[in-house]
């Protein structure tokens, strides 16, 4: 069964953070924290056994040149306005092609729960107000979990591949495909 919390945000931490510097340490500690810590994360997302440990300056400093690097926006996704839950981004934004990508995670104990979902429909809607028509990501075959959360956004998803796209309409409908 999906529970919600009573409010899901998406807040900016890069390449300039939304609100106070320490705040944006506070989301960022608990981002490490999470990698750090969470053995339920990915090998390519959590903290490497012999790599020392992530700190919010560490989060907060390589999200900021990432975003320069990539044309990125780099949000923790938050609820209840003070609990990080993971982390979201539109990278590669390009203004001639109207696209961008999309990638997250969320800490292994907000999994399952509806948020991956909600945090994805609130990126695709930041996505339609800096007018981009088409946001991808890559999703591994193994990982089911993220396809559903791309298809109940109304996506397409054919198993046999990768790459997911959404299409971002002119209209208020959003329509979605996956991309062959």
């Amino acid at each position: 069964m999906k529970t919600y919390p009573s409010s899901l945000e998406l807040v900016r931490l890069a390449p300039e953070h939304e609100g106070d510097r320490e705040t944006a340490l506070q989301y960022g500690a608990q981002l490490a924290e999470i990698l750090n810590t969470d053995e339920g994360l990915p090998l390519g997302i959590r903290r490497q056994a012999d790599a020392p440990p992530e700190t919010a300056e560490n989060i907060l400093s390589f999200a900021k040149e990432w975003c320069r690097e990539k044309n990125a926006l780099f949000f923790a996704v938050v609820l209840d306005g003070d609990v990080v839950a993971g982390s979201i981004s539109l990278s590669h934004i390009d203004a001639e092609t109207l696209s961008a990508r999309t990638g997250y995670f969320l800490a292994s104990k907000y999994q399952g729960r509806g948020y991956g979902e909600e945090a994805l429909s609130q990126l695709l809607e930041i996505a339609r107000h800096h007018a981009l028509r088409t946001v991808s990501g890559s999703i591994p075959k193994a990982n089911i979990a993220s396809r559903k959360i791309w298809e109940r956004c109304g996506a397409t998803v054919d198993f046999s591949g990768d790459e997911v796209t959404a299409v971002l309409g002119d209209d208020d409908v959003m329509h979605l495909r996956h991309k062959q």
